[in-house]
């Protein structure tokens, strides 16, 4: 069937100052007859037209989609190591009482340059989706951010247990002045990491790995002494058995479990698990049996 221009096929019989026929005259009804499926014809071809914008709309929005992807894949690969701005960059930011757009991001000026693209009749509900999509990818992009300040906050607190065992691995185990110094500054750093759960996982590490540097400077000084103190049965302290820590401890205070003043190498021990006694017993030389 040709196809029919819908300003002409929306037009119906000019009913104005034209010849009239008689309404039961077989030309009269040939002539109503002919409106009507003029009529009919134009509302095919605005379904038609309707259906095809829709469709057009659709596949407009899966390549925005794509693109907002990319655009993201791109803003994580580029993003500075502790993810800071990466949220920011991507969908700007919000006013929570208006909900309008304060700062806008990479998002917008992708959505707003698609807009053009939608067919007409189809644009003003492709335009109520922005929000939609923004509050989906600010919370992917949100979590992206986060997750990537973990690592980094994980990762040179890393750095800075390793130096900091290093060195009291390397010290003398007698000096309990550089040795609290060293733990104190640890604790201080563990107390500025953002995530409770990994402050609290920390705090516990650090105590064990401070004892087993603390045990290999001694080994290194005096085997005897160091086979003496970790052959030791560990002195039982609040919140732990064996040197096993308890969550709350560390969550409250890391630091209050050794007060200031110099501990004795066997309480400075006390966070050895006896798996690492067994060991390090072994590296001085001599063999330990677990209880």
């Amino acid at each position: 069937m040709a196809t029919i221009p819908l300003q002409l096929a929306q037009r119906r019989l000019d009913t104005g100052s034209v010849v009239s026929y008689p309404s039961g005259s077989p030309v009269g009804a040939a002539m109503q007859g002919f409106g009507d499926e003029l009529s009919a014809v134009a509302e095919r071809f605005r379904q038609q037209k309707q259906q095809q914008d829709a469709f057009d709309a659709e596949v407009i929005g899966r390549e925005l989609n794509g693109q907002i992807a990319q655009a993201e894949n791109e803003a994580a690969q580029h993003a500075p190591a502790d993810g800071r701005g990466l949220h920011d960059s991507m969908y700007g930011q919000v006013d929570p009482r208006t909900n309008g757009v304060v700062m806008p991001g990479l998002f917008d000026k992708i959505f707003d340059s698609t807009v053009p693209k939608v067919p007409e009749s189809e644009r003003a509900n492709f335009i109520r989706k922005k929000e939609v999509l923004r509050l989906a990818g600010s919370t992917r992009m949100a979590a992206q951010q986060y997750a990537r300040r973990q690592d980094y906050e994980q990762t040179e607190w890393s750095k800075a247990q390793d130096s900091y065992t290093s060195a009291i691995a390397q010290s003398d185990p007698d000096d309990t002045a550089a040795f609290e110094a060293i733990r104190q500054s640890g604790f201080d750093f563990i107390a500025k990491m953002g995530n409770p759960v990994a402050r609290q996982a920390a705090g516990t590490a650090w105590r064990s790995n401070m004892a087993k540097a603390l045990a290999q400077a001694m080994i290194a000084k005096d085997p005897g002494r160091a086979v003496e103190l970790l052959g030791a049965e560990p002195k039982a302290t609040d919140g732990a058995i064996n040197g096993e820590t308890t969550g709350a401890e560390v969550g409250t205070d890391p630091s209050a479990k050794y007060p200031n003043s110099p501990a004795s190498g066997e309480d400075r021990l006390a966070d050895l698990r006896p798996d690492d006694r067994v060991a390090l017993a072994r590296l001085a030389g001599v063999s330990v049996t677990q209880n």
